[in-house]
């Protein structure tokens, strides 16, 4: 073979080396691209998940907070209502004394103390049924802001079963 045989077989094979090669950079080119798209992609979806996951979590804290202040809150009205009673309760037992005290027959005394004694026992039934509904009322407000993260959450696990 001589040196003119092997040029002519090179000029006519140098325009499809250099397809080839124009074709292969193009796929690389274009596979590097779908890499980087992907690669955004999944970064996207990672700092969104990430936004979310802090988000619910921020969510819970504040639900949390707002737990601790109705906690804070009721412990303050049912002391009140304890408070509230233990006052009234020792005006009357007082008033009750000076009148038993003031009594001039033993007949009225012992009416004087029926009626302090029967009145100290509805006052009793009033104050815990006052108490239980407060208590009943706080407790509601306590876990509401729980309630409703987990609500939120078991929504947000609903959407996410439904996506797959």
């Amino acid at each position: 073979m001589n040196a003119e045989t092997v040029i002519k077989s090179l000029e006519a094979i140098t325009p499809a080396v250099e397809k080839v090669t124009t074709d292969a950079l193009a796929q690389g080119k274009a596979n590097l691209e779908t890499v980087v798209g992907k690669s955004q992609e999944l970064v996207g979806t990672a700092v969104k998940s990430m936004t979310d996951m802090t988000e619910f979590t921020k969510g819970n804290v504040e639900a949390l907070m707002a737990s601790a202040k109705a906690a804070t809150s009721g412990i303050e009205t049912i002391a009140g209502v304890v408070v509230e009673h233990g006052k009234k309760s020792f005006e009357e037992a007082t008033a009750a004394l000076k009148a038993m005290a003031a009594a001039k027959t033993p007949s009225e005394f012992f009416q004087l103390q029926n009626e302090f004694t029967k009145g100290r026992f509805d006052h009793a039934v009033a104050a815990w049924s006052q108490l239980s509904e407060t208590w009943l009322k706080v407790v509601g407000e306590i876990a509401q802001p729980v309630s409703n993260r987990v609500a939120v959450a078991t929504e947000h696990m609903k959407g996410l079963m439904s996506a797959r």
